[in-house]
């Protein structure tokens, strides 16, 4: 482990600058160069490497630890989970930890919060640098008390030494943080003990209910989310959005809203097809955007009939046309040959919004030496990179303060507020804040693309599915924020995963085959809780349903009958939720119950 000295030396500049400690000083981020280029913003998407932990977990002085959380809050209680593992790891309780979401200043870069990953990939991150940092303060107990550090055994909150004398943290960290660098460590840091992977008996913390400390100030109206940040001189803005997915303003008459005393100014960019208005008074917004006249050139599409025909999978199945296939297995026919019953069906479910409780908001401050941005996002490094290009500085002149947002699961990766408010306050000098409201939500975020999908299956007089021939026809969802300037390349190399996701049906099928078409639109799409796994369940259960009811068998045993030897987990899941809601037993009238499962790798 380093040496007080060797860690002080090594720590402690970065660390003041990184939280906010000093009010100077240099970037922990590289610049990505002038960011007007040809190449998009792209948002995080590397898995953390076990290091990373070390600069999200640090030593306060008087005995605090504070944890820069490397996932954005949105109501998941990742933050609180993650908080446990600090915990467990430093033998403290709840109270003594401050659990920051963290600004794009205070920490590198990590993955943005999606796909439910929070605990499964950054528990062992989280859980290292903690129990890093916990060693490396008993080597400072180990030294104040001149003692080989394996005779420092652990306390609460601190450590005690074999003559009973206690240590606490407060007493180790008595004046200046204590934080770890990626090259604290020694060779050996991999191997040393971690509590909240090692069962020292009862946890401590993991597993406990805590309950989360922003549950008070939510209730009451406390927390400040982006909607809520104020800043000194600040004006209000809105975007004057086109009719139609891909319309531009040929020209604009804004005479009128420039008229209007509360008014600051009219943005125009008609090269960008931009055009904001911004006010001292939030409440003229609507009418001074509705007072500007614009002239807009309509795409030829994409309009409803066009979408439809699209996204239709007969059309696809007369023409025979798939662009990918997930699984092809046996021989389709001979399944279809030894079927008793046979089964064709499709299934379509519709495009999606988000919907969340809170619409996006964002203030940005553009200044002459960086550009300070506020906001909830599931990725504030995207935010990041994305205000950047709009305003063509580097990327280390954008500070996001990351806000908790009041709902997104999926929804918030980028936010269009806040880079709308910087394009104004770029425009005027001063902070501008842009608020979205719902219907700015319905019309203008990304959505879940729609899914069109036909399966044709059967059953043996054994009770088994015979044969499955499923196609499926819907948007990229990973993929599907690209930019058109990009998209086709992607879309020549890459299967969109996200659309595919959940697409094999986790049953006992011989003779099998699953295609499927991603095709963009026009819509914009982006994920949306599950990416494909809630619409292709939706087609893959129903389908089993109908086999069972042609079958004859009840749909929780043809379920099981029909499970791999190896799924004993999905068979106990299934047996267990029959348990829960008394399957078997009857339904009152206008009643009913269903089963259905999933399993994603």
């Amino acid at each position: 482990m380093p040496t007080v000295a060797d860690r002080t030396a090594l720590s402690r500049r970065k660390f003041l600058i990184q939280s906010g400690w000093l009010a100077a000083g240099t970037t922990v981020l590289a610049s990505c160069g002038l960011v007007r280029s040809v190449w998009p913003a792209l948002p995080s998407t590397d898995d953390p490497d076990i290091e990373d932990g070390l600069t999200w977990v640090q030593a306060l002085p008087g005995g605090r630890i504070r944890f820069f959380c490397p996932r954005m809050e949105m109501g998941q209680g990742a933050s609180l989970g993650l908080s446990q593992v600090v915990a467990e790891e430093l033998n403290i309780g709840q109270s003594e930890i401050e659990c920051v979401l963290p600004d794009t200043d205070q920490t590198p870069p990590f993955k943005m919060t999606v796909g439910s990953q929070s605990i499964a990939i950054f528990f062992t991150p989280v859980s290292y640098g903690a129990a890093l940092l916990r060693e490396t303060l008993r080597n400072v107990a180990a030294e104040k008390a001149g003692l080989s550090p394996d005779l420092i055994e652990d306390g609460r909150g601190g450590f005690v030494s074999p003559d009973g004398t206690e240590f606490s943290y407060g007493m180790l960290v008595p004046s200046e943080p204590i934080v770890l660098l990626a090259g604290d460590q020694p060779a050996a840091a991999r191997t040393l003990p971690r509590y909240a992977l090692e069962h020292r008996g009862e946890f401590q913390a993991i597993g406990q209910s805590w309950r989360h400390d922003e549950l008070a100030a939510i209730v009451t109206g406390q927390t400040v989310y982006g909607r809520d940040v104020s800043l000194p001189d600040m004006l209000y803005g809105q975007v004057l959005r086109p009719p139609a997915f891909g319309a531009l303003p040929r020209s604009t008459d804004a005479r009128g809203a420039e008229a209007m005393p509360e008014v600051a100014a009219v943005v125009i960019d008609l090269e960008d097809g931009f055009i904001g208005v911004v006010a001292e008074d939030p409440f003229v917004l609507p009418a001074a955007v509705a007072a500007i006249d614009v002239q807009w050139a309509l795409p030829e599409g994409p309009n409803q009939d066009r979408i439809d025909a699209s996204l239709d999978i007969e059309k696809h199945r007369a023409e025979d046309d798939f662009e990918h296939t997930l699984t092809s297995v046996g021989d389709i026919d001979a399944g279809r040959r030894i079927a008793q019953f046979q089964v064709t069906a499709r299934y379509d479910t519709p495009f999606a919004a988000h919907a969340a409780i809170e619409p996006r908001a964002g203030v940005a401050w553009v200044k002459d030496d960086k550009v300070e941005v506020w906001c909830g996002s599931q990725d504030p490094f995207f935010v990041q990179r994305r205000v950047a290009k709009a305003v063509g500085r580097a990327v280390d002149d954008v500070v996001v303060h990351s806000h908790r947002m009041g709902g997104a699961f999926g929804g918030r990766v980028p936010c269009q507020a806040s880079e709308e408010a910087a394009l104004l306050s770029a425009a005027v000098g001063r902070p501008v804040r842009v608020q979205w409201d719902q219907e700015a939500e319905f019309q203008n975020n990304y959505f879940q693309p729609g899914f069109s999908h036909q399966i044709d299956a059967g059953v043996t007089g054994e009770g088994l599915i015979s044969h499955w021939a499923h196609d499926f026809v819907s948007s990229p969802i990973v993929t599907g924020p690209v930019p058109d300037s990009i998209a086709w390349l992607l879309d020549m190399v890459v299967a969109d995963e996200g659309t595919a996701r959940g697409g094999v049906p986790p049953y006992r099928l011989a003779d099998r085959r699953v295609r499927y078409s991603d095709i963009r639109t026009g819509v914009p799409i982006g994920a949306w809780r599950g990416l494909g796994t809630a619409p292709n369940t939706f087609a893959i259960e129903s389908m089993i349903d109908e086999l069972a009811a042609a079958a004859g068998i009840d749909p929780l045993r043809f379920r099981l009958q029909n499970l791999p030897p190896e799924s004993d987990r999905l068979a106990g899941v299934l047996r267990r939720v029959a348990e829960i809601c008394d399957w078997g037993k009857s339904m009152p009238a206008d009643t009913g119950r269903g089963l259905a499962l999933s399993l994603i790798h």
